[in-house]
């Protein structure tokens, strides 16, 4: 309403463009959030099957592995 009266409006109080959406964005979600739940779940899996006295080693450090992977998203650079 400000720029219809005519008078200027400060650079600070306009809205700044939203960024590009780039394939990146969605690649970062899915590692940062993806491989952990995936992670969670597994571990949960092993968690429950150790009970009953099938402890698999390899069954805990794939779900460690999957949750130390979301980490990767760090890795891929932003905008």
């Amino acid at each position: 309403m400000a720029e219809r009266s005519g008078k200027p409006v400060p650079a600070a109080a306009r809205a700044a463009p939203a960024a590009p959406t780039t394939w990146r964005t969605p690649l970062r979600l899915v590692l940062r959030f993806g491989p952990p739940i995936l992670g969670i779940v597994v571990i949960g899996s092993a968690i429950v099957a150790s009970i009953g006295g099938e402890i698999s080693r390899a069954r805990f450090a794939f779900g460690l592995g999957l949750i130390v992977l979301g980490f990767a998203s760090r890795l891929v650079p932003g905008r």
